[in-house]
């Protein structure tokens, strides 16, 4: 398939005061995965415009298999898109939608019969040649995109937030058929999302993007177990950070300091009645069941802990003093 390599891209729209992007660099290896996690306006969506041709970068390089593709055209640079909306031609049937691209391209009615039942198969949707995208549910016409992507054999895949728009259920069943499906075929994918749960499910690597320059890459459970900064810590839900021989909870806001700086998981902290070792006394000032775990705020010396501790654990009443515990064995230092 195709290595892709992003050298040193640069990119500043006419008016803006900073770059969208900075330095950025970036290698996805032939047949993986990588997703870019990163909130709105991190960059993300102008990083696929520039390896589609939409726009071009300022400074730097965009190679496929080490050739630029910089003045290549946008038609035949071998990216195609996966949208959160399946864009299918309303007018034309599954397979006629599916098998498009390959019409375009001069493909005989036999080839394309051939690859369009291929595909079916493939999203496990067979015998749906002839239904219009209508009579489609949201899954299925998104499963219907993906073949529609795939058929033409790019050489990378895009997927732009292409499940964010569907229920939980089907979101978490696309997941799955779409990282079973981008296996099978081998395909390059670069995967663009602000779900965290979406990223770590579905990718080998995953780089966390935040205004417009990668602070963190890694695989997912590595980054999510131990994220290597501060602004990589808080945007994998870490907010609890400690300072000192005796644990001290830090503020958020102070966390950014020259002292050796610890942290830890909200599911990794004990709520309990008892000191022991590594713990602090604080205040409960919430305490909500959610099913598989209990979720408490805990009151710390006016800085707010927050915990997750799966069933069974302790039910306790807003205002009761307990100690808050942080296990030496999942504290982890950011820089």
């Amino acid at each position: 398939m195709t290595k892709v390599n992003l050298i040193s891209l640069q990119k500043t729209y006419r008016g803006q005061p900073t770059a969208v992007l900075k330095d950025f660099s970036l290698s996805v290896n032939d047949g993986e995965m990588v997703a870019l996690l990163g909130p709105s306006g991190s960059g993300k969506s102008t990083l696929l415009k520039l390896i589609t041709g939409i726009e071009r970068p300022d400074a730097g390089d965009i190679q496929f298999d080490g050739v630029s593709i910089l003045n290549i055209p946008p038609s035949k640079r071998g990216a195609v898109f996966m949208f959160q909306k399946s864009y299918l031609f309303p007018f034309l049937s599954v397979a006629e939608n599916i098998g498009f691209g390959l019409k375009v391209q001069g493909f005989s009615k036999e080839i394309i019969r051939s690859e369009v039942r291929r595909m079916l198969d493939l999203i496990g949707l067979p015998g749906t040649e002839r239904r219009k995208p209508a009579q489609l549910s949201g899954g299925e016409q998104q499963r219907v995109a993906l073949a529609r992507a795939l058929v033409t054999k790019p050489k990378l895949l895009l997927l732009d937030e292409p499940l964010s728009s569907l229920d939980t259920e089907v979101r978490m069943n696309l997941q799955e058929a779409i990282r079973n499906i981008q296996r099978e075929l081998g395909i390059t994918t670069i995967l663009v999302t602000h779900d965290l749960g979406e990223a770590m499910a579905m990718s080998y690597r995953m780089a966390l993007l935040l205004n417009g320059e990668i602070v963190a890459l890694d695989k997912p459970e590595n980054l999510y177990h131990r994220p290597p900064s501060l602004a990589a810590a808080q945007f994998m839900g870490v907010s609890t950070f400690l300072s000192g021989d005796q644990p001290t909870v830090k503020n958020e806001a102070d966390a950014g300091s020259s002292e050796k700086l610890l942290a830890i998981r909200p599911e990794h902290i004990c709520i309990q009645k008892e000191a022991s070792k590594n713990s602090v006394q604080g205040v409960v000032s919430d305490c909500v069941f959610r099913g598989e775990y209990i979720e408490y705020q805990v009151d710390v010396n006016k800085v707010t802990v927050r915990a997750r501790m799966p069933m069974p654990a302790p039910m306790f009443p807003h205002g009761e003093q307990i100690h808050v515990h942080f296990p030496s064995e999942y504290l982890f230092e950011v820089n």
